[in-house]
């Protein structure tokens, strides 16, 4: 009993550490959304990300500001290779895309997003080994890996050049994060979807299997892998080249566009 005032003194002390800590730490992130949006973040963002480049003044303010609190609350770490300002606001990009519609939200599951110098393997090889195949360009982490991502930096640049296209790495990945969001990647983000479209959304995916597996799809075959890349691989295409995906897939559109709460385009 005669050790009470002192646990209570360092129970104290310790709640008082933890709140400064805090304070200090929302301070400064404070300061940071506060800061004027980077110029060469911008040029970088026009000149590269056809999304971006395709909204309207007052929401390329809010991509921006998206933009600077993922950067502000992420750590973008580089892994045998080297990073600057336009592979970090490429990678947060690829991660508002198809959030765009939610801009609360943050991906609260991520912590810190690799950049590998290329393609990697199963056991995370980047050099090529004899027996070993490098093949994996993006990776959502589970078990031991969780809350990272990781993304090979030559796939990333090549999805962001400014022009529409079919498949974009980084889009990709961040879309397994949102269907993750529900506790299981399997293509049914439930963060997203409501209930009673499930059986529809599923019934789609088997209709477009088909087609794809007939050759009278342009989509990439790897959605064939499972329901999780189908959303994934579909999602790429729904993003990064809308008008072209709207006019060959007019009923797989419509319901991606309710299920990321996008409007129609004037495809």
């Amino acid at each position: 009993m005669q050790n009470g005032p002192y646990l209570l003194f360092f129970v104290s002390l310790i709640l008082l550490v933890t709140g400064w800590l805090y304070a200090r730490k929302r301070g400064v992130l404070r300061a940071k959304l506060e800061q004027p949006f980077p110029e060469n973040w911008r040029n970088i963002l026009e000149k590269r990300v056809f999304f971006y480049a395709q909204l309207d003044d007052s929401d390329k303010q809010l991509f921006e500001k998206r933009a600077t609190l993922f950067l502000a609350t992420k750590e973008i770490k580089p892994i045998e290779t080297d990073i600057d300002d336009t592979i970090r606001v490429l990678v947060a990009a690829s991660a508002i895309i198809p959030t765009f519609a939610f801009p609360a939200y943050n991906y609260p599951q991520v912590g810190t997003i690799l950049i590998y110098p290329g393609s990697f393997d199963d056991q995370f090889q980047t050099k090529k080994y004899e027996g070993h195949k490098q093949f994996i360009v993006g990776l959502v982490g589970n078990d031991s890996l969780k809350g990272l991502v990781i993304l090979s930096k030559p796939d990333l640049i090549s999805a962001f050049d400014g022009q529409p296209h079919q498949e974009n790495v980084g889009v990709h990945e961040f879309v397994h994060l949102l269907d993750k969001e529900d506790g299981a990647i399997d293509g049914i983000p439930a963060l997203l979807l409501e209930h009673q479209y499930v059986g529809s959304w599923l019934h789609e995916i088997k209709n477009e299997i088909k087609r794809i597996e007939s050759g009278h799809s342009d989509i990439n075959p790897y959605a064939l892998t499972n329901n999780a890349e189908f959303l994934a691989v579909v999602s790429e295409y729904f993003f990064t080249n809308p008008a072209m995906f709207e006019r060959k897939h007019p009923d797989l559109y419509q319901y991606l566009a309710d299920i990321f709460k996008v409007e129609k385009t004037d495809a």
